[in-house]
């Protein structure tokens, strides 16, 4: 794969990482808000009143989220060439990541639903939001199966380069273990398990950011290095 392909792509990842956090926190600040107990009128009220940036941030994070499939594509290929042993744990990263990609992309147009007409009945933009939160924090599957499969990866690696330490390994795990924190939320409403809660937001907030953090740090480093550039195998199977 090609030197200056692969840092783009990891920038896409640090970007889109980046986008999707000020998109949806600082922007929308529809994460955490609104909370599962709010009645219907205050749900209304909170897109109502905040329309126009609740859809300037989900735009914001929409565009960041499509900019992760190039990230996880590089993972994928980084992976298999540390390590050809591993491609079926490479392929299942990539395809439980651009999953979890999906699953947060459907609470964002839904999310975005919501704001577009803040005028209807509170009981369906509460039914819409209720939708777009369930998903959003319910749906930890694919991103727990991605980050086991991407940490096993590097903790199998036996190659005499590994692309990722050891280290990283333990981080995708625990990212893994953390994005399962929202397993309750369809349970309870409020406190630590609520959409606003600690396991069930901030924990994966915190996974996600270690684990963007270290993939971008060295597969950026991978690619800036001799054995990110193209193979000789590489190049010939490209003339093919």
């Amino acid at each position: 794969m090609d030197r200056r392909i692969q840092v783009l792509f990891a920038w896409c990842g640090l970007v889109g990482g980046g986008m999707i956090g000020i998109g949806l926190l600082v922007v929308a600040q529809i994460v955490p808000a609104p909370s599962a107990a709010d009645s219907a009128t205050q749900i209304a009220s909170f897109f109502g009143d905040n329309a126009a940036q609740i859809r300037a941030g989900l735009l914001m994070a929409m565009v960041g989220a499509s900019l992760m499939f190039p990230f996880l594509v590089l993972i994928m290929v980084q992976l298999k060439q540390s390590d050809p042993r591993l491609a079926p744990l490479a392929y299942t990263q990539l395809v439980a990541g651009a999953a979890f990609m999906l699953m947060f992309l459907i609470p964002v147009l839904l999310w975005g639903v919501a704001a577009f007409r803040p005028d209807r009945s509170p009981g369906s933009t509460q039914l819409i939001n209720d939708t777009a939160s369930t998903i959003f924090y319910w749906g930890f599957a694919p991103g727990t199966v991605e980050c086991a499969a991407m940490g096993l990866a590097v903790l199998f690696d036996r190659s005499d380069h590994p692309i990722f330490p050891r280290w990283v390994g333990y981080v995708d795990l625990f990212a893994a273990v953390a994005y399962a924190g929202g397993a309750p939320a369809a349970f309870v409403k409020t406190g630590a398990f609520g959409w606003d809660g600690f396991f069930t937001l901030w924990l994966p907030l915190v996974g996600f950011s270690l684990w963007l953090g270290a993939t971008f740090t060295f597969s950026l480093r991978r690619a800036g290095s001799e054995r990110g550039s193209s193979s000789p195998g590489d190049r010939s199977a490209a003339r093919l």
